[in-house]
């Protein structure tokens, strides 16, 4: 029985030796066909499944039974895939990738007039590579060029600047897309010359000839030959023209011109609500004081600068007068009306032993403005230097009227009314008929007493 055993344990292990003899190790290395650099992250593939990998050293190492030949695939992006039949008892095999075919695409165009560039020719360079073409109707041109390599460019065309780029290929197609600047391109920048602000739509005259006007950055491109005398001339609205003779040197690209504004006549004549001219009125410009008015009401600016101002008139006794106005292209005549000043003014109403009125109706110029308070006052702001009717009512007593002068520049004014008893006519005559009747009733009764007495009289003389 023991016997047995270890004969079976011998085959068992004689076995295991033949399989293990016949397994076989595969080393893979992959690399660049033209630099012969490793190339990591290749995809290896037997018989269709992925079995891993290369490392960093561009190798891999796959492990089978060495008893058929593998079918192996490598692939790895940027590069045509590799595919082979390996014989079963191959160690190692060394795999070079050939780089796979990219486009490269060129777009040029005018950087002045984003139109493409026709006929500029492309000339394209790299290692084991050299190649020109010329833009067609589209300003572009394709090249086939290889993945993953480094190109130089060199790109010319006729009246422009010429133009060196380097070109880093991916692992597919590429467009590049370059400005092309003309050799005769001159722009002019326009700008307001105290604040610098660019000025839009300023009209450029060469020789003579309107240019174009500029844009919103004060900017208008020019296509002029260099070496050569030119009229410059720029004007803008509410600006003084600017103009030159100017000779442009070859390197010249960029011209700056600084407009001054055009300056205006302003008057300022100030008067009153009496139409009559007020002397002495302050006059202010943005807040700043420029002078005083003369007798005649007038105050002038001689050279204003064209713009948008505030302008300001102030005078004592009068309500501050402003307005915000647009000087542009002529002068101006610019009436300021001053309204007068207004007066806290108190109507007080009181009645012939001086207490206080209340609920007396208050007119003023035959208008109805309201009732005296539980004092007698009645409080209303009035302008000054006027005269105004102002009346008392209430019943019982009589309306009051009196004329108010408010002085210029008064701030505030009493107006006392003194009110007096209104007494009724037929009151009046109903008392006198009272009394005259209490009269005529005493009358009586003494005439009545005195015949008595004489009757009593008469009667004793007669006995008598």
């Amino acid at each position: 029985m023991l016997e047995r055993r270890l004969i079976i344990v011998l085959l068992v292990s004689c076995a295991l030796l033949c399989c293990t003899a016949q397994a076989v190790t595969l080393r893979i290395s992959v690399a660049d066909e033209k630099t012969d650099n490793a190339l990591v992250d290749a995809s290896i593939y037997v018989d269709g499944d992925y079995v891993g990998s290369t490392a960093s050293d561009g190798t891999y190492s796959y492990v089978h039974s060495g008893k058929k030949d593998l079918y192996l695939k490598i692939v790895r992006k940027g590069y045509r895939n590799w595919v082979d039949y390996v014989d079963y008892d191959t160690n190692r095999v060394q795999i070079d990738l050939i780089r796979e075919d990219a486009t490269l695409t060129f777009e040029l165009y005018d950087a002045g007039t984003l139109k493409p560039i026709i006929g500029a020719v492309v000339r394209v360079e790299g290692t084991d590579y050299s190649d020109s073409e010329v833009t067609g109707s589209t300003g572009s041109t394709n090249f086939p060029v290889k993945a993953n390599e480094l190109y130089n460019v060199e790109i010319r065309a006729s009246g422009y600047h010429d133009l060196s780029k380097t070109v880093q290929m991916e692992s597919s197609a590429k467009t590049v897309q370059y400005w092309l600047f003309s050799n005769n391109l001159l722009a002019i920048q326009v700008r307001d010359g105290e604040t610098s602000a660019p000025l839009k739509s300023a009209e450029v005259f060469i020789d003579g000839t309107s240019a174009g006007v500029t844009d919103a950055d004060g900017r208008l491109p020019l296509h002029l030959e260099r070496a050569k005398r030119y009229s410059l001339r720029v004007t803008a609205p509410d600006y003084q023209s600017y103009q030159e003779s100017r000779y442009l040197e070859v390197d010249d690209v960029l011209l700056a011109v600084s407009l001054s504004k055009s300056a205006y006549p302003v008057s300022i004549t100030a008067f009153n609500e009496a139409t009559k001219p007020v002397e002495g009125a302050e006059v202010y410009l943005n807040g700043t004081l420029q002078g005083k008015t003369s007798q005649y009401g007038r105050f002038v600016l001689s050279e204003l600068h064209a713009g948008t101002y505030l302008i300001g008139v102030k005078a004592p006794g009068y309500a501050d007068w402003s307005v915000t106005r647009q000087i542009s292209g002529q002068g101006e005549d610019i009436v300021a009306e001053l309204g007068y000043d207004r007066a806290s003014v108190t109507i007080r109403a009181e009645g012939p032993d001086r207490k206080a009125m209340a609920d007396a109706v208050i007119v003023i110029d035959g208008q109805v403005v309201g009732v005296t308070d539980s004092l007698g006052y009645f409080k209303t702001a009035l302008a000054t230097n006027k005269v105004y009717a102002v009346t008392a009512a209430r019943d019982g007593y009589r309306n009051i009227s009196v004329n108010a002068e408010i002085p210029l520049g008064t701030t505030e004014f009493t107006v006392p009314l003194v009110m007096e008893q209104d007494f009724n006519v037929w009151v009046l005559v109903a008392g006198v008929g009272v009394v005259a009747v209490v009269i005529l009733a005493v009358v009586a009764i003494v005439r009545h007493r005195r015949a008595g007495q004489n009757r009593g009289g008469s009667r004793g003389r007669d006995s008598l």
